[in-house]
């Protein structure tokens, strides 16, 4: 399993010394400590995510949530959703451009936090590692030419220039036009 430590969980609220899930109030920020900015909902047009990059002292955008529906604080390497201001439940989604999120109006609990001991409490303010148990992959920021500047680890280094893309078009256009009518 990747683990890639590219994120803090803060809050604004100083009392909130350890991530606890809320199926209400967005009591958190995803950080990343590559950037130095946030997630957030934010408009891109055509198939891409509507994440963008924020900043963490305007607001706290993110909540958890875990299946069964407890209040205890979250443990390292536990199943949760993830929901975001103004969007939605963050998802695997195959086929979007850019990175392969979307969104989903019911909790999928196909996150989870790493970078402490399994069962541990996730403390606010840590560096750790988001990990999709869909992808299975830890999620990282990472520069690309469309879409939010986000990657699954094991892409790193790849989707970075649109003329590898448009090679291999010209590649398929060419071995096409060489197939018997």
């Amino acid at each position: 399993m990747a683990e890639l430590k590219d994120w803090t969980i803060l809050s604004n609220n100083r009392s909130l010394t350890k991530v606890i899930p809320d199926n209400k109030t967005y009591s958190y920020d995803l950080f990343n400590v590559t950037t130095s900015d946030c997630l957030v909902y934010g408009h891109r047009s055509g198939n891409n995510i509507n994440l963008k990059w924020g900043d963490p002292g305007k607001s706290d955008n993110i909540r958890f949530q875990r299946k069964s529906g407890s209040t205890d604080p979250i443990k390292f390497e536990e199943p949760l959703a993830i929901h975001v201001r103004k969007g939605n439940f963050l998802v695997y989604e195959r086929g979007r451009w850019g990175i392969n999120l979307g969104w989903s109006d019911t909790p999928k609990f196909e996150w989870k936090i790493l970078g402490g001991k399994a069962g541990d409490i996730v403390p606010a303010g840590k560096v750790v590692g988001l990990y999709s148990l869909v992808e299975k992959d830890s999620l990282m920021y990472e520069s690309r030419d469309w879409g939010i500047n986000l990657k699954w680890f094991k892409d790193s280094g790849k989707f970075n220039d649109l003329s590898g893309l448009l090679r291999a078009g010209k590649a398929v256009e060419s071995i096409v036009d060489h197939i018997p009518k």
